[in-house]
């Protein structure tokens, strides 16, 4: 049998996945084996019979190697590629990088794209890094990602320079916690209800640490809530030794119900909190009673829209005149409103369809997953864009309070283009390697060695 086995996996020229191939013929063959046992055929014969009925090891290797090998995802690295040189583009067309009405800022936004330019080439070199890489490894060293990264995180904390009370290369690259996280679910999948709580505490200690590299409690809010869906995730898919209904209800009081009541308890006794966050909800609700306070942004947008054409520029200078506390925050959470405004409301909603389109596309990839771990981290990318993206067409639109949000492929900043080539380079990572990595070879291999192989397709 071991001949007849070495035979087919010999014909497989993608080296990863002969292991998983060679078990499942050999337990296909023991159980065909062991029916003709039963029937009353002698060990030895009842083998010979299951070979026999196989066929030839040859051209079931040929036929094998069509299937397990690395697979392309053409479309969507084409998209990306579209949407990230159409993305630089709409920031200098759309307003991003060009000259400041009645500012001589012009050599700086110049200077600003040149520098953008490159951190574009930056994140196409991660993405092709992680679309290579072996992202098995995530299930096998979760825990040792997360401490590294912490680690990491303090020291920029201490390396990188705050603005305005924050270190904005620091509010993305946190979201790597979000991968990590699910190689930590992976690590515990076997063991009962002690594993699901460990999982919550994690959370809470992760938007414990990401408030503090960050200040921004909306970014910490969203890793949790990704977090959460992970976990819920893994609960539906028995990840764990436990009863799945009862777990479930656990996962949901520990991880919803109970933060809730410990934020509604934390401003019960802290006044000055539930005021600030009282206050912003009112300007979002009402700007025109706060139209000289933080209602003002609401104002601007409402304003903005109402000047947007179809097709061209509005004509208003509200998006880069010194009227604006920022000129470069219209590259940020109000970019997409600033190519309505200059470019058309027709080119931002083609931009949101795009936008769809790759979320749509994401989706599809989460679908198709069988093993467990592609499976969570594939979902864990679809809902990091999904997220952004919808909070991002919101806020543009004033349909939710302002707040810290990136835009991918529009967005400024080498934090924001490095951690979404990351999660790309991971989900076509994902889609090359579905037909190679099973939950078998993720768990067969041994926890110390991480090896780099070279191979044929």
């Amino acid at each position: 049998m071991e001949e007849f086995i070495r035979n087919i996996t010999d014909q497989i020229r993608c080296v990863r996945a002969r292991e998983s191939v060679a078990r499942e013929i050999s337990d296909h063959i023991k159980d065909q084996a062991e029916t003709y046992e039963k029937a009353g055929t002698e060990h030895e014969e009842a083998v010979r019979m299951a070979l026999r009925e196989m066929g030839d090891p040859v051209q079931i290797g040929v036929e094998l190697d069509r299937i397990h090998r690395p697979q392309m995802d053409i479309r969507m690295i084409m998209m990306v590629f579209v949407f990230s040189l159409g993305g630089l583009a709409l920031q200098y067309f759309g307003g991003g990088y060009t000259r400041v009405p009645g500012i001589n800022a012009a050599p700086v936004f110049a200077g600003l794209f040149g520098r953008q330019c490159l951190v574009l080439l930056l994140a196409f070199a991660v993405m092709v890094g992680m679309y290579f890489l072996d992202y098995s490894f995530i299930g096998r060293y979760g825990i040792v990602i997360y401490a590294v990264m912490t680690v990491l995180f303090f020291a920029g904390r201490i390396v990188f320079t705050e603005v305005n009370g924050r270190i904005p290369v620091m509010f993305m690259l946190t979201y790597l916690y979000v991968p990590a996280y699910a190689g930590v679910l992976y690590q515990q999948r076997g063991r009962g209800y002690a594993a699901v709580i460990q999982s919550i505490v994690l959370q809470f200690i992760t938007v414990v640490l990401v408030n503090a590299f960050t200040n921004l409690l909306s970014g910490a809010s969203v890793i949790y809530l990704i977090q959460t869906v992970m976990l819920l995730l893994a609960i539906r898919r028995d990840w764990f030794a436990v009863n799945k209904k009862t777990a479930m209800a656990a996962a949901v009081f520990g991880a919803v119900i109970l933060p809730l009541l410990l934020l509604a308890a934390y401003m019960a006794v802290n006044p000055g909190f539930q005021t600030f966050r009282f206050a912003r909800l009112h300007a979002w609700l009402r700007p025109e009673e706060e139209s000289a306070g933080r209602g003002y942004v609401y104002l601007w947008l409402r304003e903005e829209l109402s000047h947007a054409r179809m097709i061209g520029s509005s004509g208003s200078t509200l998006c880069t005149a010194d009227n604006l506390v920022d000129p470069m925050f219209s590259t940020g959470p109000f970019i997409l409103l600033q190519i309505m405004c200059n470019c058309g409301i027709l080119v931002g909603v083609f931009v949101v369809l795009a936008f769809a389109a790759l979320i749509v596309h994401m989706f599809r990839i989460v679908g198709q997953q069988k093993n467990q771990l592609g499976y969570i981290l594939s979902a864990a990318c679809f809902m990091m864009f999904l997220i952004n993206c919808v909070e991002g067409v919101l806020i543009n639109c004033g349909l939710f309070p302002s707040m810290e949000v990136q835009f991918p492929f529009l967005s400024c900043g080498a934090g924001a283009m490095v951690t979404y080539a990351v999660f790309i380079g991971l989900l076509l990572s994902i889609y090359r390697n579905e037909k190679i990595v099973t939950d078998s070879v993720v768990t067969g291999r041994p926890y110390w060695r991480l090896t780099v192989k070279l191979e044929k397709r």
